[in-house]
């Protein structure tokens, strides 16, 4: 006997898409108001820790095993990637002037170093697809850092682009690592452990660093407390919620599109709410790495089709490995 599964009212998921592509594009804009009155590494490990904290105990409300040691060390080395070195990164270029915007766009990049380091580890080499990609990518790159510029006076733009690249090289590499290591089963625990984990480093380093306790606690505004706290709860909880839903119930490829949207919403916000400057020259950028992520996602995807059975590839965004 089959079951036939009702499809979700369309209203739900308009909504469903909604909220992955507008919050998770909010991310950005969110961290720099978060970061004018709070350390970096004060706000990006308390946000953190409450949202893995919140995952965690919703999965085990639900019947989830606590983590086995083994899955807690495996927790702590993909926290370190993906929260440590990967946010903390990009709070820090935030933090040097970045605008958001340009933040977004060359994390959008992410699946490029994705192709390169699984084409290292499986020692492929790349399709003509991939290779048009990666050189469009690039173009993109060095037209929204405006190299010229940078080498003739702006140095500080382009160190912040390239702690931003390295930033997509450390979720890429953070993304691998969980796709193999011994995570939870159940997707709330394994996010969760994880940003948990990821918080917990970044507490660490606020206290080694001394801004946890140099911090005035009373020169905290409320517009970076009500962006910490959305971060927490909108961008690591409702939004990955939002996102795993519409994995089981729609077409993945037209989830997925969120890599090409969050970077368009991260521009417009930020030339709304900071007054980021909106040049043609952003938006030509802009559009080059987008549309190398989508050749880069399609090239990558027609390689790897392969049987059911093998593992899918996987990818992040704002502390969630998501499968692809």
């Amino acid at each position: 006997m089959s079951i036939t599964r009702t499809p979700p009212s369309r209203w739900l998921l308009i909504l469903a898409f909604l909220i992955v592509y507008i919050v998770w594009g909010s991310s950005y804009i969110g961290i720099s108001f978060a970061i004018e009155t709070i350390p970096p590494t004060v706000m990006t490990g308390t946000r953190f820790v409450l949202a893995g904290a919140v995952l965690m105990v919703w999965a085990l409300r639900v019947g989830s095993p606590m983590p086995t040691r083994r899955q807690w060390r495996s927790g702590f080395i993909a926290g370190g990637l993906l929260f440590l070195a990967n946010n903390g990164l990009i709070v820090l270029a935030t933090s040097m002037g970045v605008p958001t915007g340009v933040s977004a766009l060359l994390i959008g990049t992410t699946p490029m170093w994705i192709v390169i380091l699984t084409s290292l580890q499986d020692r492929t080499r790349p399709n003509s697809g991939t290779l048009i990609g990666l050189a469009l990518g690039t173009l993109g790159i060095g037209l929204l850092v405006n190299l010229n510029g940078a080498l003739s006076g702006g140095s500080s733009e382009l160190l912040g682009a390239v702690i931003v690249i390295v930033a997509a090289l450390f979720w890429a590499l953070g993304s691998l690592y969980a796709r193999n290591a011994d995570m939870p089963a159940n997707p709330l625990m394994s996010t969760g452990i994880q940003l948990f984990c990821g918080g917990l480093l970044q507490m660490a380093l606020s206290v080694a660093n001394g801004s946890l306790f140099s911090m005035d606690i009373s020169a905290i505004s409320f517009r970076s407390v009500f962006a910490m706290i959305y971060l927490a709860i909108f961008a690591s909880i409702i939004a990955f919620t939002a996102f795993t839903w519409l994995m089981r119930v729609a077409n993945p490829a037209l989830v997925t599109t969120y890599a090409y949207v969050n970077p368009v919403v991260a521009v417009i916000l930020g030339w709304i709410f900071r007054g980021e400057q909106l040049t043609t020259r952003t938006l030509l950028a802009g559009a080059i790495i987008i549309a190398a992520v989508v050749i880069l996602t399609r090239a990558s995807r027609s390689t790897a089709r392969k049987p059911a059975e093998q593992p899918a590839p996987t990818s992040a965004v704002d502390g969630v490995i998501i499968k692809v």
